[in-house]
């Protein structure tokens, strides 16, 4: 007789977001060996179609989210971001369960005080089974005064096979990821104003894309807004190109460790990071570049990415 997989609850914000892949990363690895249900608090803004099942229980529906829990029964609550932290603490707490909670970039790097406070407490409580967390936000979550015992650092979860192709690749200018102030989209825009004879694309996703659409249009339509991508598809999208220019605004700085930077490497992009914090030279490496200005930018993507690097 098989053993019984261990039940687990993931409870996320929002599912399935096209650009959340680090989440429909984590569900491919643990859903062959786990019993997994999944529970959204809000719609996806931008879903993509080939996605697990799941359940949305909007975020005010406390008592539905215990009775799917309680007809559930997991053995763990794992849960994504700071602020999920206190539900997936009281559910476990109701169930005897355990939970696990990863962290991000703009929940830790920006939380509101109160959320902090609350989250920080139950993290540190019994019912937790650990945290992880980037490792640039280790020293923050510690002064913040998380058990270390209860961290782990641990970057995001790649699936750099299905990327690695040392084919050869295009000759566009990309950039990816939501369309949100912190990534500052406008300034990749503000690039491709400058470069007139070069190709710039950009997978833009859900939230503020109508902003992007009409800056865009205000400097000439120097760029070509691609509609959203299925996760499994962009493999071939980053061949298409030669760099991807990842913008991130230094006001904001909540801008973490991008998967796209890693994916593109494997796929043989050159990649070119604005630079808004010092870690973000660890996880760029030696491998890619970062910026500070549009005229870095611009003097280093109209050359060729070198071969040692790539």
């Amino acid at each position: 007789m098989a053993a019984r997989k261990p039940r687990v609850l993931y409870l996320l914000q929002e599912y399935p977001q096209v650009s959340e892949t680090y989440i429909a990363n984590e569900l491919e690895a643990l859903w062959p060996s786990c019993d997994i249900r999944i529970v959204a608090r809000t719609q996806a803004s931008a879903a993509y179609k080939d996605h697990f099942p799941f359940t949305i229980i909007p975020g005010e529906e406390r008592g539905a989210l215990a009775a799917f829990a309680a007809e559930f029964r997991p053995d763990l609550i794992h849960a994504h971001y700071l602020h999920n932290a206190v539900t997936a603490h009281n559910l476990a707490c109701r169930l005897g369960a355990s939970f696990t909670v990863r962290l991000h970039s703009f929940d830790v790097l920006a939380p509101l005080p109160e959320v902090r406070c609350m989250a920080i407490a139950a993290i540190n409580g019994a019912a937790c089974a650990g945290a992880l967390a980037f490792p640039f936000t280790m020293e923050r979550l510690l002064a913040a005064g998380t058990n270390p015992e209860k961290l782990h650092a641990a970057p995001p979860v790649m699936r750099i096979d299905r990327f690695l192709d040392r084919g050869p690749n295009g000759d566009a200018i990309m950039n990816t990821g939501a369309a949100l102030p912190k990534k500052n989209m406008e300034a990749y825009i503000d690039l491709a104003a400058t470069m007139p004879l070069r190709r710039f694309n950009l997978y833009a996703m859900g939230y503020d894309v109508s902003v992007l659409k009409a800056y865009n249009l205000s400097r000439g339509n120097p760029v070509t807004l691609v509609r959203p991508v299925e996760p499994r598809a962009m493999p071939a999208e980053y061949k298409k190109h030669a760099w991807l220019v990842y913008t991130a605004s230094a006001e904001i700085n909540t801008v973490g460790w991008p998967m796209a930077i890693a994916e593109a490497q494997a796929s043989g992009v050159g990649v070119l990071m604005q630079e808004i914090r010092p870690d973000l030279r660890e996880w760029v490496g030696p491998a890619g570049y970062l910026f500070r200005t549009i005229e870095e930018a611009a003097a280093i993507v109209s050359r060729p990415f070198p071969a040692e690097r790539r």
